[in-house]
């Protein structure tokens, strides 16, 4: 893959950095060249040619009059008063807010659903925006693509819950005493504490040796493992030696922070890196791979959003069938799933703040371990800890309305971008195994599973994990078959 130089558009002021610029359309997918129209028309104020581009792409159409449009679309890319403006006027003309979100706009666009935004959608999340006309629980998707979506969903917040893990867990450690270079803590200071001027265009390239985070895969002992570590990290030192500042992270990841690497150069260092590193065989069979995953400029200037967009085209590298070098601002659409968990993550972060708010991490804790309890394995699981993670974030952007309407707004939120199996279960919390909960007639069998667990290990981590009120409201407020998984849970704790 080769990058190129990008160009920026100013708007109303703001420097906008234009997501396409690199030579890439939304237009030359081959699955939207003429994509099926979904009779929906938007406005898009302060329309840019490439938003316009990836919204018809989806079949939309794009009208100058807000009268004569369903919906609202607001760009992150705009300048934060303007996004802002543009949303309080789509909400005074009653258009539904959609804001469109570009890696790294992910505090934007939470900005924007606390000032009315109705939903976030990642750029290139084509199947997203085309169900805007059909958002509801019944989706407008058929089993497959819902299947396909929450899967993929899933498996971006599995990977962001262990990286968080593994951080917490970290020694923070300031020199890394096998090769000498700094380390994760030095690398998080500098991301604390530095601030960028944009002039410098400030680039952080992501690399991770995967072998040497696994002694098993290539057979080497403990001093031959220390060895390959201490030979890699020198072959990186000198590669970017008058680049940029190199840290060396742990379990075979490396940071580079550099200033004024453009696109080309950094594709070109990628190479030489791989070329490098593919000419270590271990095992005598195979040569190790490198990923490399790069965030600069064109996607941000902050810092922090910069380390965090690497990681995840290094991540994106990293599933590549060998080694790979891709830049976050040329992957669109394998980064709109991560863009838009992003922004439901932050949501949730504030919810959480709320005074009074149950523990989201513990919920969503006591109700995987009710999940295991009744069986449930691998996905099925992983959607119950995603539910009850995220339970809450209807209630930060209520805007007035009743705090009853909350499970409603959050399934709206997320009716789109997670799919309708994930929407019923959010709305589905608030109901009652004999009917008397909301929705209202939802009651037994009728309400999602996901949905019953999360509601037991709400009221558990809510009365103090006291089994009192489990007991007294099981097959009437409670499913009783999840009330006595739960008690058993609370029993091995």
């Amino acid at each position: 893959m080769t990058a190129s130089s990008t160009d920026t558009a100013v708007i109303d002021g703001a420097d906008v950095v234009d997501p396409l610029a690199d030579g890439s359309t939304v237009a030359a997918d081959p699955v939207s060249v003429q994509p099926p129209s979904s009779g929906l028309c938007v406005w898009i104020p302060a329309a840019r040619a490439p938003v316009v581009t990836a919204v018809e792409a989806a079949g939309i159409t794009v009208v100058d009059d807000p009268d004569a449009a369903s919906h609202a679309i607001v760009s992150t890319r705009l300048a934060r008063h303007r996004i802002g403006e543009y949303t309080a006027l789509a909400r005074e003309s009653r258009l539904p807010v959609i804001v469109l979100v570009h890696p790294g706009g992910e505090m934007l666009a939470v900005e924007a659903l606390r000032g009315g935004g109705r939903m976030a959608i990642a750029e290139g999340d084509i199947p997203a925006l085309r169900s805007l006309g059909d958002h509801t629980a019944d989706g407008g998707e058929d089993p497959a693509a819902d299947e396909a979506r929450i899967d993929s969903l899933l498996d971006a917040f599995e990977a962001r819950l262990g990286r968080s893990q593994a951080a917490s867990k970290a020694n923070v450690t300031m020199v890394d005493p096998v090769s000498g270079l700094p380390a994760v803590g030095a690398l998080q200071i500098r991301l604390a504490t530095t601030s960028i001027d944009p002039e410098q265009r400030v680039r952080i390239v992501s690399m991770t040796v995967p072998a040497l985070a696994d002694t098993v895969r290539v057979r080497l002992g403990v001093d031959a493992q220390m060895l390959l570590h201490r030979r890699i990290s020198t072959a990186m030192r000198l590669l970017c030696q008058g680049v940029g500042d190199l840290y060396d992270i742990g379990d075979g990841s490396f940071v580079l922070i550099a200033a004024g690497l453009e696109l080309v150069p950094v594709e070109r260092l990628g190479r030489a890196m791989i070329e490098t590193i593919e000419a270590y065989m271990p095992d005598g069979h195979m040569p190790l791979a490198l990923a490399v995953g790069h965030a600069g400029p064109e996607c941000s200037i902050d810092l922090a959003t910069l380390r965090e967009l690497a990681g995840r085209a290094e991540a994106a590298a990293r599933q590549e069938e060998r080694s790979a070098v891709l830049g976050a601002g040329e992957l669109v659409r394998p980064l709109a799933t991560a863009t838009e968990l992003e922004v439901t993550l932050k949501l949730a972060e504030l919810a959480a703040e709320r005074d009074g708010a149950v523990s989201r991490d513990e919920v969503a804790s006591i109700a995987y371990d009710i999940a295991y309890r009744l069986g449930f394995e691998g996905r099925e699981r992983s959607l119950v800890r995603f539910c009850a993670a995220v339970a809450d974030i209807g209630r930060v952007v209520l805007d007035g309305a009743a705090e009853s309407e909350a499970p409603e707004v959050a399934a709206v939120l997320l009716s789109a971008t997670a799919g309708p199996t994930v929407a019923a279960v959010l709305r589905a919390i608030g109901a009652h195994w004999d009917g008397s909960g909301s929705p209202e007639g939802l009651r037994g069998p009728e309400i999602p599973v996901a949905a019953r667990i999360i509601a037991v290990a709400e009221a558990l981590v809510a009365g103090g994990y006291a089994v009192e009120p489990l007991e007294a409201g099981s097959d009437s407020r409670f499913d009783p078959t999840v009330v006595r998984a739960a008690l058993e849970v609370v029993r091995q704790r």
